[in-house]
């Protein structure tokens, strides 16, 4: 079997920069070769003049996302909610997370009551959609990431229409850290010249993706079309591509032939051109090895003109690209010296026709994206209707180290015998530090020792060997903030240029990512999501796409997430850390300790686990995210887009027997964590869609503690192993239950193999859900 996916058009674009705020005040200043650097320090000082009073991050975010809709002429309100969706690439939220938390911990001033974890939340709340919603860290690339999963979202109709963008504001770590490498040019940028350092620039960036269908209905203009991406890693080096551009070559490859095309009927490259000698020498090798025929296409860096807006760029980029195609105009690359070694479209705009553009993207950790753009959105290629299994699993945490010491450990808990105190990456560290390779140790920070363990447990586990087309996806919560800690201390304490060279590039989670792929030799597609507690199991969703794209034939799946004194303090006075154990589903809040963990499991394509003999622990069934805030601060979250995620998880893993559904009896392993207000809107949201008296309901948060977002991949875990014909975790009815929650905690035993619901949550409204069923089960 396979399907045809959607025609993917842009109907609306977003510009803001150092060079301006509007698109066609950027686009214009580009062509001119007009150059920001060093003219614009802030990027809130630029929306300020215009938007008085502009606070912070999530201000401009929203402005930039709803400036995208107006100029597609969409009215959100014209289309059902649930059809609208959010991606968004950053690097700054770790930085803002901690700033954020260091505020709640020190004297409760922070603005909210909770932790307020993406700046995508304000922009959902404000456009009222209720479709899928992901933040991507993937360093530079996490914007061009954030398009390669807004396209697929439409692409397999998921959504109809994807709002999708790229943000990035400096702060003083992310400048120290470039500084602390001498990678910093003091003179505007020359990319594929001089290549003798970067200018770091700050920009937000947005594209609005929709299905041709709704388009051509709605009457707009599609300015290009998004035909395909290509994800990668090189397994090369932390912060240097390789030299032969072996993985950026692999990413335009993918992506060509994604979108069905051939290398000669590309017209123009946005190249990542940062000016820095590594990353050039890369690009040129890899354009070199692409192009071979006589009339290679022109490539250009904008970098120059805006400077290196990190996680914004690929946004940025894909947006000047779009209006290439659109007004047949090739942009330029300013500070062209010479004579370059490609044809850059040196010094100023030039004419030409063009019917496909690639985008292309690099980042540390070794992760490579291309993206296809064009004129038209050409013949979409079928894929595959591809049966998904879990061959293997990892896991550290306070109660085991490793998949089945865990899962006896979890058979065995009680409630009351969860740890009390958090449990910090260091506290765990004696547990799982034989599972790195000593030469990392030293320079992997909490969150990246934690995530390779747990990824070399998962890979030992599966009895993989060859890791050429096995990709990662990381998920985490909070990210790196235990490097963003430290950091901050020691330019408070003893100055920027104090910070550790080393330890630096931790700050970026596809760095973290990026271990993992230096530890196990891993080609296939990098990604890090970071959307709350609910980012594992989008993270999940995303490994499947890339699965069944035929991007990579397995994908370690890792959800980590650290604890630091700052962020436990902060989750005391939010109520959502506090000493004794964690009571799930109790109408008196008993949260329990937050704690450090992780926990990976490989997802493979079942014929390639099948071929290789390889175990199958069970079957990925059915997936779904939705959003949508809550009605107010003390009910945060949506209990029925909360079950708009579950319904259509459970439905994909049955179509046969949607209409069935609320008889089924299946296992439901809950978010639930001893929060009155996530665990009452869980049940809200579970009773709308499984009325079964044989539906059995636990929460390992009861025997865990709060893991953040290793939290829904632990559960995870447990449900491979119950739904296989495993026992269901105890979780001991709470003396004081919430309403509704006694009929399912009180479900006896189930005899044989059951289908499986994984669900989870985060603050600001995403809402993720997953089934899976015993091996052997699938399309």
């Amino acid at each position: 079997m396979s399907e045809t996916p959607r025609r993917v058009a842009v109907t609306g674009v977003y510009l803001a920069s150092g060079l301006g705020v509007g698109t066609e005040e950027v686009w214009q200043a580009v062509c001119a070769g007009s150059s920001a650097v060093g003219r614009c320090s802030d990027l809130a000082d630029v929306f300020a003049a215009r938007l008085p009073d502009a606070p912070a991050a999530a201000l401009l975010v929203e402005r930039a996302g709803l400036g995208a809709l107006r100029h597609a002429a969409l009215d959100p309100d014209s289309l059902d909610p649930y059809e609208i969706g959010i991606a968004l690439g950053t690097n700054s939220g770790s930085e803002e997370l901690w700033t954020h938390y260091r505020r709640a911990a020190e004297d409760g001033s922070a603005p909210a009551r909770h932790p307020a974890h993406t700046c995508a939340d304000r922009l959902g709340a404000a456009l009222g959609g209720r479709g899928p919603k992901a933040v991507f860290a993937t360093g530079c690339i996490a914007s061009a990431n954030a398009i390669g999963y807004a396209y697929d979202a439409v692409a397999t109709g998921r959504a109809t229409v994807m709002l999708v963008g790229g943000y990035e504001a400096l702060n003083i770590t992310t400048v120290a850290t470039f500084a602390s490498w001498k990678s910093i040019d003091s003179a505007p940028s020359a990319p594929y010249a001089r290549s003798s350092g970067l200018n770091l620039g700050e920009a937000v960036a947005f594209l609005v993706l929709e299905s041709e269908r709704s388009a051509r209905a709605r009457g707009v203009p599609i300015l290009s079309y998004v035909r395909g991406y290509g994800l990668t890693s090189d397994a090369y080096h932390i912060t240097a591509p390789p030299p032969d551009g072996s993985g950026l070559r692999t990413a335009m490859f993918g992506a060509l032939g994604r979108a069905g095309l051939a290398p000669d009927e590309v017209g123009y490259v946005n190249g990542h051109g940062t000016g820095t000698r590594a990353n050039d020498t890369a690009e040129l090798n890899a354009m070199r090895a692409v192009f071979t025929g006589p009339n290679p296409p022109p490539m250009s860096s904008s970098k120059p003109q805006v400077g290196h807006t990190l996680g914004a760029c690929g946004a940025l980029e894909a947006v000047l690209t779009t209006l290439a195609l659109r007004d047949g105009l090739l942009p330029p690359t300013a500070n062209a010296e010479g004579t370059p070694p490609w044809d850059v479209v040196p010094g100023t705009a030039r004419r030409a026709g063009i019917e496909v553009a690639l985008s292309n993207s690099i980042a540390f950790g070794g992760a490579c994206c291309s993206l296809v753009l064009g004129r038209s959105g050409g013949e979409p290629q079928d894929r595959p209707r591809r049966s998904l299994s879990f061959t293997g699993a990892g896991v550290v945490s306070g109660l085991a180290t490793g998949r089945r010491p865990f899962l006896a450990a979890l058979r065995r808990e009680r409630p009351g015998g969860a740890p009390d105190g958090f449990r910090s990456a260091r506290d765990l560290h004696d547990s799982f530090k034989d599972f790195i390779d000593p030469k990392y140790r030293p320079r992997l920070d909490g969150l990246g020792a934690m995530t390779v363990a747990a990824a070399r447990m998962a890979w030992d586990d599966a009895g993989l060997r060859d890791g050429t087309r096995v990709g990662i996806v990381l998920a985490t919560a909070a990210g790196p903030i235990g490097t963003v800690e430290q950091m901050n201390e020691t330019v408070e304490r003893e100055g920027p240029e104090y910070i550790s060279a080393v330890h630096a590039p931790n700050i970026v989670s596809s760095v973290t990512a990026g271990y993992a792929t230096l530890e196990l030799g891993l080609g296939g597609p990098l990604a890090a999501v970071s959307t709350g507690d609910a980012s594992g199991l989008i993270a999940l969703g995303h490994a499947a796409d890339l699965i069944r794209q035929g991007q990579a034939d397995a994908v370690i799946v890792v959800a980590a997430d650290d604890v630091t004194d700052t962020l436990a303090g902060a989750y005391g006075r939010y109520g959502l850390h506090g000493p004794g154990a964690c009571r799930p589903y109790s109408r008196t809040a008993a949260p329990g300790s937050v704690s450090a963990g992780a926990a990976a499991v490989v997802l493979e394509a079942s014929e390639h686990a099948r071929a290789r003999g390889a175990t199958e622990l069970g079957t990925l069934l059915g997936h779904s995210v939705s959003s949508g805030p809550g009605r107010t601060e003390d009910a945060p979250l949506c209990a029925e887009s909360w079950s708009r995620a579950m319904r259509r998880a459970l439905d994909e893993s049955a179509p046969d027997r949607a209409g069935a559904r609320v008889t089924e009896a299946v296992d439901v392993y809950g978010a639930a964590r001893g929060v009155p207000v996530v665990d009452d809107a869980e049940l809200t949201a579970l009773t709308s869609c499984l009325k079964s008296a044989g539906t059995r309901l636990t929460a390992v948060a009861g025997a865990t503690g709060h893991c953040q977002s290793a939290g829904a991949l632990l559960s995870l875990i447990a449900a491979l192993d119950g739904c296989g014909g495993g026992l269901l975790p105890h979780l001991a009815e709470p003396s004081d239950p919430l309403p509704g929650a006694h009929a399912y905690l009180s479900a006896g035993p189930a005899g044989g193999r059951r289908r499986a619901l994984v669900t989870a949550a985060s603050w600001g409204g995403t809402y993720a859900a997953a089934v899976v069923g015993p091996a052997g089960e699938g399309p």
